[in-house]
């Protein structure tokens, strides 16, 4: 059992809670908070706050995502607070993703920079990765860094990862354009792969370019 699934059950066997009582408070279903506890899945960041207030537990002890923002520097603020010297703040990509994900992040500049080269940072969205499409070198729930701009099939470049809905469902992966097809791959692999021929295009929603990640 990894350290924050461990921390997590001991924190409901302390808090003597139920994991029916757990998912309504948290708005996911009881079998959800079940795997959690088991460690069959792991908490995705956007619960851990509601969690870790629950059953008084730092929510970077439960969840690895939310440590992994936390470790980067991101701070998930209200709108009317300042940002920090030195930080920026990012919106959520819209329409992507679970919607009751934060609105915005606030990311150190330098590292955002760092990861989006010259794109320009007024066009830089966030999202959390949905898939292990493309582990280990994007992770599940990994934050994501996407170029806004580019949502038009005749802007993709081959080999390129970007976020998209296929048939209204979410994911990043890469796009390899062929002759007759698109082929949507997992990390390194052709053979694990989503085939898009010319008639399916019109199902496959672009929402922008992979420009980093963290």
């Amino acid at each position: 059992m990894d350290p924050y699934t461990q921390a997590f059950a001991e924190a409901i066997k302390t808090a003597g809670m139920r994991n029916d009582y757990i998912a309504l408070k948290t708005g996911v279903s009881s079998n959800q908070v079940s795997q959690w506890r088991r460690g069959r899945r792991p908490i995705p960041a956007q619960y851990a706050p509601n969690l870790g207030a629950l059953l008084a537990v730092p929510p970077e002890r439960i969840s690895v995502a939310y440590a992994r923002l936390v470790e980067a520097g991101v701070m998930a603020e209200a709108m009317e607070m300042p940002i920090p010297k030195g930080h920026v703040r990012i919106p959520r990509l819209a329409d992507f993703g679970r919607p009751d994900a934060l609105d915005d992040c606030c990311l150190p500049e330098f590292v955002v920079r760092q990861k989006i080269g010259a794109t320009p940072i007024e066009h830089v969205r966030w999202t959390l990765q949905p898939s292990q499409a493309l582990a280990p070198q994007i992770e599940r729930d990994a934050l994501v860094l996407i170029d806004a701009r580019v949502t038009e099939h005749a802007d993709v470049v081959d080999g390129a990862n970007y976020a998209f809905t296929l048939w209204g469902r979410p994911d990043i992966r890469r796009i390899l354009i062929r002759r007759d097809l698109w082929l949507l791959t997992r990390y390194n692999s052709e053979t694990q792969r989503t085939d898009i021929y010319e008639t399916d295009l019109a199902h496959l929603n672009l929402f922008g370019l992979v420009v980093g990640w963290l």
